[in-house]
């Protein structure tokens, strides 16, 4: 079964979209060919939800972070190989032989255009699968414990019969005009038809090649963790220092869930962090299930079969529900899932903020409750109504309070975006409105008119 997770979840924690830039995708997307990014595109639509799946992954992002070597993918070589080599046919020599001297013919009338697209196909064809073939050499020499085995990167062909490509090569290199015609034949012959299927593979390992590559330095340039797997009934999520990584200077905190503490409640002012710190765990939590390194100190996680959260919710005005009720769907769906046995990682920023604070406060209690006696799924809950977890302290010493501060300087409030420990008490609404002066524009307006 795959990963559950739905497009609200997507939205709220900024995954998907290749063309928003603070987007996660966009971040981790430094890929050169199209065929890298369609990978990417891929990679990120399927997070794994088996440890073995999730461990080879990172294993191979780790491989590709510790490399010495670089594959410098020449785009105009590989945009032509391409689609010379997509343009294969079943034909067998004395055809392409045949063909080879209707270009001929036709360049020597002047028409050169067939023959100049066959020539530049076969010599950047040969170019970039012996550039290839090189490096996957020296991937080969760093793999002491045979990741590589088995995988598009092992290509046994293109080893196998690197000596006829170079040969072929050699052969071409010494007709800077024009390959005479028999040559071009066959050289057309082996690379579309005799090899095509073995190198449309070769082809794709060099999008597999950038793909890993653009990962690997993205990791690498802002010191991104591997995260470690453990098995899902350990119950078991630690972060030390997780920061939103598309944040500048994004300040990290630390969370840890197991069995018993399996509720964080998260309580603080308005611009005091809580949306950006429940944003930086769920992006941590998305990126370990790809396998892919996270932005924090350390992790360890066990596998989840899902990520579901409730955070920038907004009414359906065609199905005619109101907020309040979005979100009531929305805990309904949890619901349900926790009903099936599945093992949720679920956050929910101030739920039932679309009705009244008695309604509201009666609501998050009570669902609150509901949540913490299922102990295969871990919640990070935050609310503005502290009195819940006043009311939560009293009757259950297991579940995690954890608020975000607020210093006041003068009349101006500072955030320092660091958690800390308890409920807050917080209230600075008035002082806002007081240090934008909302009061005195309105007294204002009321004289002059």
């Amino acid at each position: 079964m795959s990963f559950i997770i739905d497009k609200q979840t997507l939205q709220d924690l900024h995954i998907s979209g290749k063309y928003k830039r603070d987007s996660i995708f966009s971040l981790y997307n430094k890929t050169e060919t199209f065929g890298g990014e369609l990978l990417l595109e891929k990679l990120f639509q399927q997070p794994f939800n088996s440890p073995a799946a999730i461990d080879r992954q990172a294993a191979l992002v780790s491989f590709f972070r510790n490399s010495a070597h670089i594959f410098q993918i020449n785009t105009d070589d590989l945009d032509i190989a391409q689609s010379f080599t997509n343009s294969h046919s079943d034909q067998g020599f004395a055809l392409t032989l045949i063909h080879a001297g209707r270009r001929k013919l036709l360049s020597s009338l002047g028409l050169k255009e067939e023959k100049k697209y066959l020539e530049s196909g076969i010599r950047a064809t040969l170019r970039i699968l012996l550039h290839l073939a090189s490096y996957l050499a020296e991937l080969q020499q760093q793999d002491n414990t045979g990741l590589l085995q088995g995988s598009i990167f092992e290509q046994l062909w293109l080893r196998e019969e690197y000596g006829q490509l170079l040969q072929l090569q050699q052969k071409i290199a010494t007709y800077a005009e024009g390959i005479p015609l028999g040559l071009a034949a066959s050289c057309d012959y082996q690379l579309r038809h005799k090899w095509s299927k073995e190198i449309q593979q070769s082809l794709s390992a060099i999008y597999h090649i950038d793909l890993y590559q653009s990962i690997a330095s993205v990791a690498n340039e802002r010191g991104f963790v591997r995260a470690e797997v453990l098995a899902a009934e350990q119950q078991y999520i630690q972060l030390e220092n997780v920061y939103h990584p598309t944040i500048p200077n994004a300040v990290g905190n630390d969370l840890a869930f197991d069995g018993e503490q399996n509720l964080i409640f998260l309580t603080g002012a308005n611009m005091a962090g809580k949306s950006t710190y429940m944003k930086s765990f769920g992006i941590a939590i998305y990126l370990a299930h790809l396998g892919l390194p996270v932005p924090a100190k350390s992790m360890s996680f066990s596998v989840k079969d899902g990520l579901y959260s409730s955070i920038n919710v907004s009414d359906d005005i065609d199905m005619g529900h109101s907020h309040y009720y979005a979100e009531v769907l929305r805990v309904k769906k949890v619901a349900e899932y926790v009903n099936q046995g599945k093992n949720m990682v679920v956050i929910f920023d101030e739920l039932f903020k679309g009705t009244n604070v008695k309604d509201a406060f009666e609501a998050t209690l009570t669902v609150t409750r509901a949540f913490r006696q299922h102990h295969n799924c871990q919640y990070l809950i935050s609310t503005h109504i502290v009195e819940v977890g006043q009311q939560l302290q009293q009757e259950d010493d297991s579940v995690q309070f954890v608020y975000m501060p607020t210093q006041m300087r003068g009349q101006v409030p500072y955030y320092s975006y660091r958690s800390a420990k308890g409920i807050s008490s917080d209230k600075h609404g008035m002082v806002l409105i007081q240090k934008e002066k909302v009061l005195e524009l309105l007294e204002q307006n009321s004289k002059n008119s």
